[in-house]
């Protein structure tokens, strides 16, 4: 399964820090950077800043996916 397919909801706590690393700005909370590594969205928790091609795409889901031959 990729992980694309896996069906994981984003509380909205969890996408408005999605958001906030994405940008650089906001808080951000250590018990939502864990939910979002656990839940594919964030590389790792060292490096929060790092977002996977799936919390990519969560943040902009009306765009085409970014791993050609799988988000396609």
């Amino acid at each position: 399964m990729t992980t694309s397919a896996q069906q994981t909801v984003l509380s909205v706590d969890e996408l408005c820090c999605l958001r906030a690393i994405a940008t650089g700005d906001g808080e951000v909370r250590d018990a939502q950077v864990q939910a979002l590594v656990a839940k594919g969205m964030l590389v790792a928790a060292a490096e929060p800043g790092a977002l996977t091609p799936a919390g990519h795409h969560a943040l902009h889901v009306g765009e085409p996916g970014m791993v050609p031959g799988i988000d396609e």
